[in-house]
Parts: C-alpha cells; sequence; structure tokens
C-alpha cells in the first residue's frame, strides 16, 4: 500500500534526480537551438566530466572539486570538437551531421573504454548520508546536485540575459543571418554553444559520480533522456530544458511506486511519444 509520506518522499527524490537530468538537457537544448545540430555525442562529454572526478577522487580529492576542471577541459574539448568536426557538416544534409555526431560517439564511449576498461566504478564520498524527515528520505549527494544544478542554472541564465556574448548567442539561435547582419560573428557563437553546451553536460557526469556508478557507457541512457526531456520542454528552449528533467525526474521516481521500477523509463518515453502527438513543440516552445 502506497502511503502519501511515500508519494511525496518520491516528489522531492524525483526533483533531486531530476536536477541532473535537467543540466544535462540545458546543455543539448543550448546547442539544438543555436545550431540545429543533434548531439548524439552529448552524453559521452558528460561520461567524461564523470572519468575526470574519478581521476581527482583518486588523488585524494572530493569529486566536486572537479566541477570547474571538468566543465574547463571539457568546454575546451567542446570547441575542438566544433571546429574539427561539426563545422565542416553544418551545412550538410541532416543525414551527414547526424552521422557524425554518432561517429564522435563510438569515438568518445569505445576509446574511454579501451583506455580506461569497461569495468563500473564506485566513488565513496564522506558525504554519502541520508536525512530523515518525518518519514521522507532524503539522500545528500543528490541534495548537493541539486544545489549545484540550480547555481548552474542561475549563472547560465544571468550569462544569457545580462552579456553582450550570452545575447549574441540568443540572437544567433533567433536568427543567424540577421545575427551575422548585425556584426556578431555566428562561428564565434557556434563554438561557444557546444563548448559551453557539452560542458554544463560534463558537470552533471561530475555531480553523478557522488551517487551513480561511472562506467564507459553510461552516456547513452542519459542522451536519450536528454533528447526526450528537450522535447518535452520545448526545442531550443533552455529553461524549458530545465523544467523538463524536474517533470521527468518525478514522473519516474512516482511511477516507481506503483510499476516495476525497472519500466520506470518507459513512463518518460510514453511521454515523449505523447508529446510528440499532442503538442511537438514541447510545453515552452513556441508555435509555429
Amino acid at each position: 500500500m502506497v502511503s502519501e509520506i511515500d508519494v511525496i518522499s518520491a516528489i522531492i527524490n524525483g526533483i533531486l534526480v531530476g536536477s541532473i537530468y535537467s543540466l544535462v538537457a540545458m546543455g543539448l537544448a543550448l546547442i539544438w537551438g543555436v545550431m540545429d545540430v543533434i548531439n548524439f555525442a552529448h552524453g559521452d562529454y558528460m561520461m567524461l566530466g564523470g572519468f575526470i572526478a574519478y581521476a581527482l577522487y583518486l588523488a585524494g580529492l572530493d569529486p566536486l572539486v572537479a566541477v570547474p576542471v571538468a566543465f574547463g577541459a571539457i568546454f575546451l574539448t567542446g570547441v575542438a570538437t566544433q571546429r574539427l568536426v561539426i563545422n565542416p557538416v553544418l551545412e550538410a544534409p541532416l543525414v551527414s551531421q547526424i552521422a557524425a555526431t554518432f561517429a564522435l560517439l563510438l569515438m568518445i564511449r569505445y576509446g574511454a573504454e579501451a583506455a580506461f576498461g569497461p569495468y563500473t566504478r564506485l566513488v565513496k564520498v564522506s558525504y554519502a548520508e541520508t536525512i530523515h524527515l518525518g518519514g521522507i528520505t532524503i539522500f545528500v549527494p543528490q541534495l548537493i546536485g541539486f544545489v549545484f544544478s540550480i547555481f548552474v542554472a542561475l549563472l547560465l541564465y544571468l550569462f544569457l540575459t545580462r552579456t553582450y556574448v550570452g545575447i549574441a548567442l540568443q540572437a544567433t539561435s533567433q536568427n543567424r543571418e540577421a545575427a551575422q547582419l548585425l556584426g556578431i560573428n555566428v562561428k564565434r557563437m557556434y563554438d561557444l554553444a557546444f563548448g559551453i553546451g557539452v560542458g554544463i553536460a560534463a558537470i552533471a557526469g561530475v555531480l553523478l559520480t557522488t551517487f551513480y556508478p561511472l562506467f564507459p557507457e553510461e552516456g547513452g541512457f542519459f542522451t536519450l533522456l536528454a533528447f526526450i526531456i528537450v522535447v518535452l520542454g520545448g526545442f531550443g528552449s533552455v529553461f524549458g530544458s530545465y523544467i523538463g528533467g524536474l517533470i521527468i525526474g518525478v514522473v519516474e521516481t512516482v511511477s516507481a511506486l506503483f510499476i516495476t521500477p525497472s519500466l520506470k523509463d518507459v513512463v518518460a518515453f510514453i511521454i515523449f511519444i505523447v508529446m510528440i502527438m499532442v503538442r511537438p513543440t514541447g510545453l515552452f516552445g513556441k508555435k509555429e
């Protein structure tokens, strides 16, 4: 029998887990919105962020120290990827873009597997404890991840709305030809969009290591989930994706109370199909 406390606890934990989903999806939405590129390797950049955290953990440091390190390293990797791989196929047919990012996925994922091995790693942090509040259980690492996600989302909001470069990114996403006429270096905006997008995913990868197993193929699931969230939030809507991630997190945890927990991800895919049928532009997307 599912009690009211069980549902409330599931909702809270869904929000905490969903906030990590949101970070991955926000990065994907930024790339999609500015460049119209479907990055199938997005979750694998997240995985690389996790391995950076794991390397610092082996060096005796808290994995959370890796947040700025992972963002910086993967940002630079993303800029290089954009210039060497993505930029040459921007004007190519969609299938060429898909093939390019899928090739990236294979190189990153199985390159990591060859370099680090296919086995699963666990990071043990000193704050891996639970907080009990009137029958509601909260896992501390997930709570820390939620706080970090709010902070990252706030920084991204301030960057996009309060800086010249951020406003230029928004202008590029809305109309790249008009942005060029206004003197905006569109190619530079593409570099920034891809770099920031995969950098944010890397931050999610770091936060995940504190409560989720790390392995080279983990990016696949999170990429699929990020696509669902981006569609739910609205194509290219960065902050719609944040809300979408929270919704998916809550839906998964609450549905696990009533169905076999292993099937909770199926519910997310059902939501994806329904959203495509009912509102293809997503919750916060603009209607044509």
